[in-house]
């Protein structure tokens, strides 16, 4: 009777281990499709706005005039409303809010540097250009001061000017990049070294980060574009 009922005993075990073995296995394969309609449903949604954005980017190129500007390294900056041309001249207005490395909301006090120099066709950056900087926001008072940048590296891709009164670079890439970095140095600073800088996380608590212009950060056409 005692071996009748420890054989019964086995089954049962044998039995509920079984089940139990089947559920965990159901469970897991469950939670793995779950995972893998998520990550579908994420790529599929990164892919539908990146369509959306591009679609928006070119209606917004289209519909801007200057073929010149558009032909250039200047083209991002001025499809987003940041580079214009007037008669013979270019003029920029450059904001930059972003003076952290976080990037993100746009802080309440903004950098905006603004200069001019002459068209040529095609473009050509100056070997120097006169500059104005004014510091404005919740800030204890308002900065305005002047001074020359001086052309450092001028490639197709990117353009790198330094102000020896500020200590500082100005880069504007083709891409959309566009940094103001007051690092205080008596040199001019490489682009290369700042982004190798950027790669090894060199600036997340750095007391001075370059700064960054929200306009130029945004991934959202659909602000640009007038009605």
């Amino acid at each position: 009777m005692k071996v009748l009922i420890i054989l019964l005993s086995f089954f049962i075990f044998s039995c509920s281990s079984k089940e139990n073995r089947t559920e965990t296995v159901e469970q897991n394969e469950v939670q793995a499709n779950l995972k893998t309609y998520e990550t579908k449903e994420t790529v599929n949604t990164e892919l539908a706005f990146k369509e959306t954005q591009d679609s928006l980017r070119n209606v917004l190129l289209n519909s801007k005039p200057n073929e010149n500007l558009k032909s250039s390294l200047l083209q991002e900056l001025y499809i987003r409303g940041l580079v214009y041309q007037e008669s013979d001249k270019i003029y920029f207005e450059l904001p930059f809010n972003l003076h952290g490395h976080d990037c993100g909301a746009p802080d309440c006090y903004s950098t905006d540097i603004s200069f001019e120099f002459p068209f040529i066709e095609p473009i050509e950056f100056p070997d120097k250009t006169n500059f104005n900087l004014y510091e404005n926001g919740c800030v204890e008072q308002e900065r305005k001061v002047s001074g020359v940048f001086k052309l450092k590296e001028n490639t197709i891709e990117f353009v790198n000017y330094y102000s020896e009164e500020l200590r500082s670079n100005l880069i504007i890439k083709r891409n959309g990049g566009l940094y103001y970095y007051p690092h205080l140095q008596t040199n001019s600073v490489r682009l290369e070294t700042i982004e190798k800088m950027f790669e090894d996380n060199k600036f997340d608590d750095a007391e001075i980060a370059p700064y960054q212009s929200t306009l130029m950060t945004s991934n959202e056409y659909e602000y640009f574009i007038k009605n």
